[in-house]
């Protein structure tokens, strides 16, 4: 046990070194030995480097009362009487009950340190924007927020305004029956997204890192347009032209409704949710198959065998993005980083496989701060979130 408690006072020396005046080589070198040990090693000492944990952490120490404390684990081990003084070597006898953390930042309490001392500033993430890029019929990229935009495609046939962090197609010859075999592609890159308006008035929401390739006017018995990642789409009822969207393994093919279409590389599924009308989907991969959807039903298909599910949803629910809010509904933790990782451009890491399945249920804000959101989940989960340089978020259990 003296051995242990000597061990952890070295340790608590380098670190609160580490944080005040700084290691020499050999220093560092047993620092590092240290945290290669134990994986529980690295964790307390990123932990430790969070400048909000930290002043949590001396709250609580200002807070507890240290005799009740050892009281209460004599009688949980062995009677032991101790006398309390304010010394560091009596103050270390209580290893054995306190964590590692704690007894550090006692240790820095006791050197006369103060948190300001050794507060460091944790980024913020700040939510994604509404923003894109525009890939023109001949390859030029244009980006598009804020700024007013006003051209012409299709032999000067069609007017392209960008306003209102909106991108608007406009027919000037509505009269002219032939389709234009020029194809537009709007970009959305990891905390972005957009609105756009096609030519046939039908308006579409674009999550992050999605794109859409569709023709700049389109034919008069059909409409059709590519799409990789999200959107929310509110086709222009056209009984004599077909609106299809075409998803790689799934084509969605409607007259004129409201649904939410997810079609992302990464994900097993693709999903298809109808709010409003009706719509047939479809898959040429292997056995032909079609499903015809009515309002809160959900197509999903698997992309291992390709095979259809449908289910009733509550269908507004995945139309929430689109309105600056994110539903979670009994959703897998993996899953919900994932979208979080979209929408604030976050790299996320699991130390802990665990957490991955862990389920959450909630109403979160889409346009507030990330480190907000991943705090009200770890206030309802057994999970922890440590914020890194670059943008990454390590997740282990608590």
């Amino acid at each position: 046990m003296k051995k242990n408690i000597s061990e952890k006072i070295d340790i608590s020396n380098l670190l609160s070194r580490f944080l005040g005046t700084g290691l020499d080589a050999n220093e560092q070198i047993q620092l590092d030995e240290w945290l290669n040990e134990d994986e529980a090693h690295q964790n307390m000492f990123d932990d430790l480097l969070n400048a909000q944990a930290r002043e949590k952490r001396l709250e609580f120490i200002n807070r507890i009362n240290l005799e009740d404390e050892w009281t209460r684990f004599q009688k949980k081990r062995a009677p032991k009487t101790i006398s309390l003084k304010s010394t560091w070597l009596n103050v270390a006898r209580y290893a054995a009950v306190i964590a590692l953390p704690m007894l550090i930042a006692g240790y820095l309490l006791l050197q006369n340190y103060t948190a300001n001392q050794f507060a460091q500033t944790q980024s913020v993430i700040q939510p994604g924007t509404q923003t894109a890029h525009l890939v023109l019929s001949n390859g030029k990229k244009i980006a598009l927020d804020e700024m007013t935009l006003s051209m012409k495609e299709a032999n000067d046939e069609v007017i392209i305004e960008n306003k209102e962090r909106t991108l608007n197609y406009t027919t000037v010859d509505k009269e002219n029956k032939t389709p234009s075999a020029a194809y537009n592609e709007l970009l959305i890159g990891k905390g972005e997204e957009y609105q756009l308006v096609l030519s046939d008035g039908t308006r579409v929401w674009l999550n992050s890192e999605t794109r859409l390739k569709f023709p700049v006017r389109f034919a008069n018995n059909r409409r059709e347009v590519i799409l990789e990642g999200e959107a929310f789409f509110e086709v222009t009822k056209n009984a004599r032209a077909p609106f299809i969207v075409k998803t790689g393994p799934m084509d969605i093919e409607v007259l004129g409704t409201s649904f939410n279409v997810s079609a992302y590389k990464d994900e097993a599924n693709i999903q298809t949710t109808l709010v409003e009308g009706k719509v047939k989907v479809s898959s040429n991969y292997g056995q032909s198959v079609e499903q015809v959807l009515k309002p809160n039903e959900q197509a999903v298909f698997s992309k291992s065998d390709n095979q259809f599910e449908i289910i009733e949803v509550n269908a507004a629910l995945y139309a929430c993005w689109r309105e600056g809010v994110f539903v979670f509904n009994e959703e897998n933790l993996d899953d919900i980083l994932r979208k979080l990782s979209r929408w604030y451009n976050i790299n996320v890491f699991f130390q802990s496989d665990e957490v991955r399945s862990y389920q959450f249920s909630g109403k979160l804000p889409r346009f507030k701060n990330c480190n907000e959101l991943l705090d009200m989940i770890e206030k309802t989960t057994d999970v922890q979130f440590t914020m890194k340089e670059n943008r990454v978020v390590i997740v282990n259990k608590k």
